[in-house]
Protein backbone atom coordinates (compact mmCIF):
# COMPACT_ATOMS: atom_id res chain seq x y z
CA UNK A 1 0.00 0.00 0.00
CA UNK A 2 1.41 3.37 -0.95
CA UNK A 3 1.57 6.24 1.48
CA UNK A 4 -0.50 9.30 0.72
CA UNK A 5 1.42 12.16 -0.81
CA UNK A 6 1.38 15.40 1.05
CA UNK A 7 0.68 18.52 -0.87
CA UNK A 8 2.50 21.67 0.16
CA UNK A 9 0.17 24.64 0.24
CA UNK A 10 1.83 27.84 -0.99
CA UNK A 11 1.98 30.78 1.38
CA UNK A 12 -0.54 33.48 0.55
CA UNK A 13 1.10 36.87 0.30
CA UNK A 14 -1.15 39.71 1.35
CA UNK A 15 -0.02 43.21 0.48
CA UNK A 16 -1.96 46.43 0.68
CA UNK A 17 -1.22 48.90 -2.09
CA UNK A 18 0.42 51.23 0.43
CA UNK A 19 2.54 48.55 2.15
CA UNK A 20 6.27 49.16 2.23
CA UNK A 21 8.41 46.14 1.36
CA UNK A 22 12.10 46.11 2.30
CA UNK A 23 14.57 44.09 0.22
CA UNK A 24 17.85 42.78 1.61
CA UNK A 25 20.50 40.73 -0.20
CA UNK A 26 22.61 38.59 2.12
CA UNK A 27 26.22 37.48 1.66
CA UNK A 28 25.14 34.40 -0.34
CA UNK A 29 23.21 36.51 -2.85
CA UNK A 30 19.82 35.43 -1.51
CA UNK A 31 17.22 38.19 -1.74
CA UNK A 32 14.86 38.59 1.21
CA UNK A 33 11.70 40.70 0.93
CA UNK A 34 9.82 41.72 4.11
CA UNK A 35 6.58 43.68 4.51
CA UNK A 36 7.57 46.40 6.98
CA UNK A 37 4.03 47.79 7.12
CA UNK A 38 2.73 44.42 8.27
CA UNK A 39 5.47 44.41 10.92
CA UNK A 40 4.07 47.61 12.40
CA UNK A 41 0.55 46.15 12.28
CA UNK A 42 1.82 43.14 14.26
CA UNK A 43 3.33 45.54 16.82
CA UNK A 44 -0.08 47.24 17.16
CA UNK A 45 -1.74 43.84 17.71
CA UNK A 46 0.81 42.79 20.34
CA UNK A 47 1.99 46.05 21.93
CA UNK A 48 5.40 46.16 23.56
CA UNK A 49 7.79 48.73 24.93
CA UNK A 50 10.08 50.32 22.38
CA UNK A 51 13.76 49.59 22.93
CA UNK A 52 16.59 52.09 22.48
CA UNK A 53 19.08 51.71 19.63
CA UNK A 54 22.36 53.51 20.29
CA UNK A 55 24.01 53.66 16.83
CA UNK A 56 27.50 54.33 18.22
CA UNK A 57 27.31 51.10 20.27
CA UNK A 58 27.04 49.20 16.98
CA UNK A 59 29.68 51.12 15.04
CA UNK A 60 27.05 52.86 12.93
CA UNK A 61 28.24 56.17 11.52
CA UNK A 62 27.51 58.13 8.36
CA UNK A 63 30.24 56.32 6.39
CA UNK A 64 28.65 52.98 7.31
CA UNK A 65 25.16 54.21 6.37
CA UNK A 66 26.30 55.62 3.01
CA UNK A 67 28.02 52.31 2.22
CA UNK A 68 25.04 50.17 3.24
CA UNK A 69 22.44 52.45 1.66
CA UNK A 70 24.10 54.26 -1.30
CA UNK A 71 20.81 55.85 -2.42
CA UNK A 72 20.17 57.41 0.99
CA UNK A 73 18.46 60.78 0.53
CA UNK A 74 20.18 62.80 3.24
CA UNK A 75 18.07 65.89 2.55
CA UNK A 76 14.89 63.88 3.11
CA UNK A 77 16.45 62.22 6.18
CA UNK A 78 16.71 65.63 7.86
CA UNK A 79 12.89 65.91 7.75
CA UNK A 80 11.78 62.54 9.16
CA UNK A 81 10.02 62.03 12.50
CA UNK A 82 12.44 60.55 15.02
CA UNK A 83 9.67 59.68 17.47
CA UNK A 84 8.44 56.77 15.29
CA UNK A 85 10.39 53.64 16.28
CA UNK A 86 12.50 51.97 13.63
CA UNK A 87 11.86 48.27 12.97
CA UNK A 88 14.26 45.32 13.14
CA UNK A 89 13.75 41.61 12.76
CA UNK A 90 15.97 38.73 13.83
CA UNK A 91 17.91 37.17 10.96
CA UNK A 92 18.89 33.53 10.60
CA UNK A 93 22.59 34.18 11.27
CA UNK A 94 21.97 35.67 14.72
CA UNK A 95 22.06 39.28 13.59
CA UNK A 96 19.19 41.71 13.15
CA UNK A 97 18.06 43.40 9.94
CA UNK A 98 16.65 46.93 9.84
CA UNK A 99 13.53 46.69 7.65
CA UNK A 100 12.20 50.21 8.26
CA UNK A 101 13.79 53.42 9.48
CA UNK A 102 16.96 53.97 7.44
CA UNK A 103 16.27 57.69 7.04
CA UNK A 104 15.48 58.06 10.76
CA UNK A 105 18.71 56.26 11.60
CA UNK A 106 20.62 58.55 9.23
CA UNK A 107 19.11 61.67 10.81
CA UNK A 108 19.96 60.38 14.28
CA UNK A 109 23.59 59.86 13.23
CA UNK A 110 23.87 63.15 11.28
CA UNK A 111 22.51 65.17 14.20
CA UNK A 112 24.45 63.32 16.89
CA UNK A 113 21.32 62.12 18.67
CA UNK A 114 22.42 59.36 21.08
CA UNK A 115 19.59 56.87 20.50
CA UNK A 116 16.44 56.03 18.57
CA UNK A 117 13.36 54.10 19.69
CA UNK A 118 13.08 50.73 17.98
CA UNK A 119 11.06 47.55 17.88
CA UNK A 120 12.33 44.07 17.11
CA UNK A 121 9.92 41.49 15.80
CA UNK A 122 9.91 37.98 17.25
CA UNK A 123 11.15 35.12 15.02
CA UNK A 124 7.50 34.10 14.49
CA UNK A 125 6.53 37.64 13.48
CA UNK A 126 9.55 37.79 11.16
CA UNK A 127 8.18 34.72 9.35
CA UNK A 128 4.78 36.39 9.05
CA UNK A 129 6.22 39.48 7.36
CA UNK A 130 8.47 37.55 4.96
CA UNK A 131 7.01 38.16 1.52
CA UNK A 132 9.51 36.12 -0.46
CA UNK A 133 13.00 34.68 -0.42
CA UNK A 134 14.77 34.36 -3.76
CA UNK A 135 17.84 32.12 -3.87
CA UNK A 136 20.92 33.34 -5.73
CA UNK A 137 20.99 32.70 -9.43
CA UNK A 138 23.46 30.04 -10.49
CA UNK A 139 26.50 31.26 -12.38
CA UNK A 140 26.14 30.36 -16.03
CA UNK A 141 28.99 28.97 -18.07
CA UNK A 142 29.93 30.63 -21.37
CA UNK A 143 28.06 29.15 -24.34
CA UNK A 144 29.44 28.19 -27.71
CA UNK A 145 27.27 29.49 -30.53
CA UNK A 146 27.64 29.63 -34.31
CA UNK A 147 28.99 33.16 -33.88
CA UNK A 148 31.53 32.10 -31.27
CA UNK A 149 31.71 31.97 -27.50
CA UNK A 150 29.06 34.06 -25.71
CA UNK A 151 29.49 35.28 -22.17
CA UNK A 152 26.59 34.69 -19.79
Amino acid sequence: MSSPTTKQIPKVIELNLSDQVFTFTDATGTEWHWNASKGYRLIEQAPREALELHPSDHGIDLVHLRHRYPDLDEQYARTVDLSKPILFLPFHDGTSVLIDGWHRLARCVMEGIPFLPCYELTPQEAQQVLVMKIPPRPKLAPMDTKKGRRKP
